[in-house]
């Protein structure tokens, strides 16, 4: 009803443009000032960080509906919505396993760093000279692991089922393989865990990441001015990361900070590049769920096989 008076008085025609360029920095604010007034109130963090993200999520449902980015993608008519669905509730899953497994390693690891070096994270620093410290560590890491998963093929099986999709939304976001969620969780928090990073800065990065995640994979329309795509991650990047063009694929893959990207090699300006269709070319990616799960231990067979 509401979207339907929106669109009936002219309001987004009249504005599309403004709201374009409003869309990712009241999200990424607006969602980080949330976080941060609900720990003031007191609310519990583990509460709070379930509470944020599930705000977060519906939030962009919604304004994918009101202010699309391409009117042909559409979560609601995309054929692979509930395969999203069931693979984002096994990477949860994955991820709270794998965490709760690894607090007795990252507990020894602490401990062996104070011994060995004693405090070595700045703790001295301000909380947003902290952040931009992890930030830029965290995307290091994702930029290696990330490039991993499209160098070997054995990693790549994985990595795969996020590719297999002509749509862009923010279910894709969590299209994650459980097995790639496994290695991920294990090895990105290893280089803060062993700097001793607090654990509000760790926490307030994964939130930073899951609300980046979601802009970068959402249908929602964002403008940037040209130079900003050398700053942070954008969706026009990550679309681009997404193309079925290899040459594009195997580019961008630093998630939140494109520097890793311009360092070694391997950034594309969207500007400058022709997206063109998204997806996998000649993929051998099933259509089934339970087969999608499946995949990449069968591929590994397959491979070994030959």
């Amino acid at each position: 009803m509401q979207k339907d008076y929106l669109f009936q008085s002219g309001f987004l025609e009249k504005n599309h443009e403004l709201l374009g360029w409003l869309t990712y920095p009241c999200f990424m604010i607006g969602f980080a000032a949330l976080y941060f007034w609900g720990l003031e109130q007191g609310f519990t963090l583990q509460t709070w960080v379930i509470t944020v993200t599930v705000i977060n999520f519906f939030t962009t449902l919604l304004f994918e509906q009101i202010l699309p980015r391409n009117r042909q993608m559409n979560y609601l008519h995309d054929g692979q919505s509930l395969n999203d669905i069931g693979h984002g509730m096994m990477q949860a899953a994955s991820r709270a396993v794998i965490q709760s497994s690894m607090i007795l390693v990252f507990a020894f690891l602490n401990q062996w760093r104070l011994q060995a070096f004693g405090q070595v994270w700045p703790t001295q620093w301000d909380f947003a000279a902290q952040f931009l410290l992890a930030l830029l560590i965290a995307s290091f890491m994702d930029y290696l692991v990330h490039r991993s998963f499209h160098t070997f093929d054995r990693l790549w099986y994985f990595h795969a089922i996020h590719h297999d999709t002509p749509q862009m939304h923010i279910m894709k976001s969590a299209r994650v393989h459980f097995g790639e969620e496994v290695i991920n969780s294990a090895i990105k928090p290893l280089p803060l865990i062993l700097l001793g990073a607090p654990t509000e800065i760790i926490v307030f990065l994964g939130m930073w990441t899951v609300f980046d995640g979601n802009m970068v994979h959402a249908n929602i329309h964002q403008k940037f001015p040209a130079w900003f795509h050398y700053v942070l991650g954008t969706v026009q990047l990550h679309n681009l990361h997404h193309a079925k063009d290899r040459k594009y694929q195997d580019s961008n893959y630093s998630g939140s900070l494109p520097v890793w990207d311009i360092v070694f090699g391997t950034y594309n300006h969207p500007d400058r590049s022709d997206l063109g269709e998204l997806g996998l070319e000649h993929s051998t990616v099933p259509k089934n769920f339970f087969k999608q799960v499946f995949f990449p231990f069968k591929s590994q067979f397959s491979a070994r096989q030959k």
